[in-house]
């Protein structure tokens, strides 16, 4: 029998089943792209301006004889406030409602401080000038250029001819020469139409005080503690038309800058140099506040209406301003008019560091900066009155 070939012996393919196709996976939702987040440059403005603004605040309320590196803060105060306020009227502008809410409480809460900063003219009071009105002026005369650091002879000339167009008065010089009323008198100026009592530091320069008004008593001091510095004080009870008032004439503790540290902080300081400037302003502050604690001491004990005018060698948030300030008397600067009202020419512009407080019963009408450079300082007077 004939054998079937190898071929048809072999079992047919087995019918190969169909693939199962798998179901598709679903697709996973995409996750939304995360946005990267963007710089706010408001906050280049915001920030800064606000740490500086609350530093400065506890600046003027913590005395630098305890924390000294706190002294400087008010120094960039009046940069400080306006940083803030343009980078949160920047924010309001852009529509950031939310951000801009804390630093907007911040201006609003810290606005009073400023408005010894800057006077934006609006405090003016609506009264009018009483019969028992009268004009107190402080002006730091400068040694009256005996140095000639201005026209020397020139600039004497021009003193007494400015002091002789000034109205009766009170006026508190600061760095008065010992022979300043002789020198003056040589000058051109009359201390007798109308007459004027002059009552001067002794032995040498110092505070001065002329008055057309009749002087029941005076004294001149140092201060009292022994790291209160080299302040000075003329201190005159005056019989105004008001009044009688008591009136403390004040230098305050300079920073003792010499021609190199002046040099310095116009050009930039090295490190060494700025940390001699850092340990002057430091230990000069310290000393002011010192001497800023005597005079309220010696304010609250007065027993008539006090005035402060003079040089104090500090800015007005600082902390011996604010102690002056807290005590009976109160900024005459508050009805200026607008501007930073600077008296100290000087390396920093709109420096005011001179001034003139005011007991509160009595009422400030006026008060003025002087435009005369006559010294390194600018005159001011303000008017006073009986508080109705």
């Amino acid at each position: 029998m004939a054998k079937k070939p190898a071929s048809a012996a072999k079992s047919k393919p087995k019918a190969k089943k169909p693939a199962t196709k798998k179901p598709p996976k679903k697709a996973s939702p995409e996750k939304p792209a995360v946005k990267a987040r963007k710089w706010d440059s408001t906050s280049l403005l915001v920030l800064p301006g606000l740490v500086l603004v609350i530093v400065g605040e506890v600046a003027a309320r913590v005395s630098p004889a305890w924390v000294p590196w706190l002294a400087p803060a008010g120094y960039v105060y009046a940069l400080a406030y306006p940083l803030l306020a343009v980078g949160t009227v920047w924010r309001l502008t852009s529509f950031r409602w939310l951000k801009s809410l804390g630093p907007l409480a911040v201006l609003l809460v810290t606005w009073p401080s400023f408005s010894h900063v800057f006077s934006v003219g609006l405090s003016k009071p609506d009264v009018a000038v009483s019969e028992d009105s009268f004009e107190v002026t402080t002006f730091n005369v400068r040694r009256l250029d005996e140095f000639e650091w201005l026209d020397g002879d020139q600039t004497r000339e021009d003193i007494a001819a400015w002091l002789a167009e000034q109205p009766d008065g009170i006026w508190c010089f600061q760095e008065f020469p010992k022979r300043g009323k002789a020198t003056l008198r040589s000058a051109g100026f009359s201390w007798l139409k109308p007459r004027r009592r002059l009552f001067t530091w002794p032995r040498e320069a110092g505070p001065a005080l002329a008055s057309s008004y009749p002087v029941k008593d005076w004294t001149t001091y140092m201060f009292e503690d022994e790291d209160a510095g080299q302040g000075r004080v003329l201190q005159a009870d005056v019989e105004t038309p008001a009044g009688l008032v008591r009136v403390f004439n004040v230098h305050l503790q300079s920073l003792h800058f010499d021609h190199a540290d002046y040099d310095a902080v116009e050009e930039g300081p090295n490190r060494e140099q700025g940390a001699r400037l850092w340990g002057l302003i430091t230990d000069a502050s310290k000393a002011r506040a010192l001497q800023a604690q005597e005079l309220v001491r010696r304010m609250e004990e007065s027993p008539y209406p006090v005035i402060v005018a003079g040089d104090f060698n500090d800015t007005p948030m600082s902390y011996a301003m604010h102690a002056l300030r807290g005590s009976r008397a109160e900024d005459t600067f508050v009805v200026a008019s607008f501007g930073p009202g600077g008296t100290h020419l000087g390396a920093i512009p709109g420096l005011r560091i001179d001034g003139i407080l005011a007991d509160t019963t009595l009422q400030c009408v006026s008060h003025r900066t002087h435009g005369v450079v006559l010294s390194d300082h600018r005159p001011v007077t303000t008017v006073l009155q009986a508080k109705k």
